[in-house]
This record gives C-alpha cells, structure tokens and sequence, in this order.
C-alpha cells in the first residue's frame, strides 16, 4: 500500500495591538511518501505472526535552499523522516498476544518477534485484546494517562514532570515563539506558566501500588547483622 503526503506552506500575519503588522509565521511541511507492507504468518493452528513494515520513499534531493528558506542542514532529513509513525492494529474474531507480558504458552514466539524503533502494546480497557498500538515511545500495555496530569502534554504518553519542567525553562523568546506557533502550543504554554507548586509536586512521584514484605527474616541478612 503506497501513501503520499503533499508539501503545503501556510502564512499567517501577526498583528501588533495598534493594528501594524508585527511579523509573519510560515509553517512548511514537506511533501512525504512511503509503503506499508502488512503479512501474516501461520505460527500454529491459533496464533499468527503480523508482520508490519513502513518505508520512507520520500526523494532525497539535497541542494541549495531557497532564498529565505535557509536552514540548517542537519534540519533538512528531519524534514522528510517519519520520525514519529505510529501503527494501529485492530482484529475482528480474534486478539492480540502481550509482547510484554505474554502467556507462558506463547513465550517462545514472542521471543522470536523484532522490533526496530517502535514498541506495541495492547490498548484500550484493561483486558481488552482486540487493539495494538506500537509507537516509537516506550509504553506498558493500556497506557493512560495519569490522573495527577493538569492536561496533555503533547500525546497524552509523555512524562509530564520532564516536560513540564522544560517549558518552564523557556526563554522569553523561545515563549514567543511557541505561542506564536497555532492555538493548541499557546494553550499548552498557558497552562503550564499557572500551574500551582502543589500540582507541580503531584507529578514528582507517585506510588500505585505496594506489596506486602515477607514477615520470614532472611537468614543472610541475619547472620550478616
């Protein structure tokens, strides 16, 4: 299956308070391209293995930039990389198998399975096996987002406190920059500059569950004092 999507450019003016025109933002995306190639293979009579790859066809065609369109060049791969593809598996009459936690019985074929910079995980309610999610962030099966987070981050996978943290570290300019991005950045900006120290504490740690200590003294440890 062969997909495309196409360069765009957006210009958007910004205007001062008085009404002058203070600059202009220009949002590029570069025209991407790629395959996804999906198989399946009989494992035993009830299980298969998927196999999903995803190809990055875009033309490379390295060369000077546009007048006023200089960059960096280091910039101009990210451009054209599929740097954050997700996959979403569904089945109808069947489930999935938990790569992290998967029945003694399908040990053995999980350990065979290869994952190169993206890790499935079952998703949606707890027990549910009819949906995988593999992404290129490191996720347990069901994800959720923490009840302590004051909202979305970016996706909704993402350590709150680090990212948090760092957008508090912003300059001024970099602030500016970021609110002058689209609606959702100032939003997300604004939302953390008034966040509260009780909230910020609330995202260093929390303990979810805890397990009971064997009342037995261990022998090492007693002999050792």
């Amino acid at each position: 299956l062969m997909f495309d999507f196409p360069a765009q450019r957006e210009i958007e003016t910004l205007y001062a308070p008085g009404g002058e025109v203070a600059g202009v933002i220009v949002r590029e995306q570069q025209a991407l391209s790629g395959s996804i190639c999906v198989q399946a293979e009989r494992i035993s009579e009830e299980l298969s293995k998927v196999k999903v790859v995803i190809t990055n066809l875009t033309p490379w065609e390295s060369g000077a930039p546009e007048v006023g369109q200089e960059r960096n060049p280091r910039e101009e791969p990210i451009l054209r990389a599929f740097a954050s593809t997700h996959t979403i598996l569904s089945v109808d009459n069947g489930e999935f198998v938990s790569l992290i936690d998967p029945p003694a019985q399908y040990q053995e074929a999980v350990a065979c399975c290869t994952n190169i910079g993206t890790w499935p995980v079952l998703v949606g309610q707890e027990g549910e096996r009819s949906m995988l999610l593999s992404s290129p962030i490191i996720l347990y099966d069901y994800p959720q987002i923490a009840p302590e987070s004051p909202g979305d981050l970016f996706d909704g996978t993402e350590i709150d406190e680090i990212l948090t943290l760092r957008i508090m570290t912003m300059t001024d300019d970099e602030k500016r920059e970021m609110r002058a991005v689209d609606e959702r950045a100032r939003a997300l900006l604004d939302r953390t500059e008034a966040l509260t120290g009780e909230q910020l504490m609330n995202m260093h740690g929390t303990i979810r569950t805890l397990m009971a200590r064997s009342q037995e003294p261990d022998p090492e440890v007693s002999k050792n004092g």
